[in-house]
């Protein structure tokens, strides 16, 4: 059997310095010509490795900061009604929101078609990017059937949305359906993130109901792919 070529053998050399714990977990990795020197190889082949290492979600890059050892992924359960601070503070690590934007605005027609109603109908967009342990992992984009919370607008929008509807407005989340596809983080969501353009991610979009069967709320996430890891349990009929 033919021998793999050098940069994957240099791939599972560094794949055992992290799991060894030589580079742990969230590290910044010593600069390219340093690593190159190291493994007495062209920064070209270099390269190769550690971009087969990003693909499979064990490093990332950060914009003009080099490359880092990504942390473990966080799980998320659709099958759970937890916020995202839940679930991340649940697995031990530090969530933080940051609220961009919040605005009304005629909704475009993928969320018009998800909320029922008819596109160009003013609806409240909310913009968050999420963190956990301080990296940016999620952009979120939000939109909400203002017309039926009213003053919706003037709160808080770091803190769970879910939370604030029963304790405002008395509503149950009741039904979600969820669809999710790998993608590339272009564009807003690239430059939000923190990534090159092009890097790989994962998009969750999200119609959320009440128990009147209403679909008060649509969302796109747009996640780092090594950052996340979705778990679902599925009961046997």
């Amino acid at each position: 059997m033919p021998e793999n070529p050098f940069y994957l053998q240099l791939r599972d050399r560094l794949v055992t310095l992290i799991e060894t714990g030589e580079l742990p977990p969230a590290s910044r990795l010593p600069g390219e010509r340093r690593l190159a020197e190291r493994f007495a190889t062209t920064r070209v082949t270099l390269r190769q490795a550690l971009t087969q290492l990003e693909s499979e979600g064990r490093l990332h890059r950060r914009n003009r900061r080099g490359w880092f050892v990504s942390p473990r992924r966080v799980e998320y359960s659709p099958n759970h009604d937890q916020s995202f601070s839940q679930y991340v503070s649940a697995q031990g690590r530090h969530p933080h929101t940051e609220v961009l934007d919040v605005r009304r605005q005629p909704a475009p027609e993928g969320a018009a078609q998800a909320l029922g109603i008819i596109c160009g109908q003013a609806v409240l967009h909310v913009k968050r990017r999420r963190y956990i342990d301080g990296r940016a992992v999620l952009l979120e984009r939000i939109w909400l059937r203002d017309d039926l919370l009213p003053g919706l607008a003037e709160g808080d929008f770091s803190t769970s949305l879910w939370q604030r509807l029963w304790e405002e407005y008395g509503l149950v989340l009741a039904r979600k359906s969820l669809r999710l596809y790998p993608t590339a983080l272009t564009g807003d969501e690239a430059k939000t993130l923190g990534v090159h353009s092009g890097s790989a991610g994962l998009c969750v979009s999200r119609v959320t109901h009440d128990r009147e069967g209403r679909a008060l709320e649509y969302d796109e996430d747009y996640w780092l792919h090594d950052a996340i890891c979705l778990s679902v349990e599925v009961a046997i009929p």
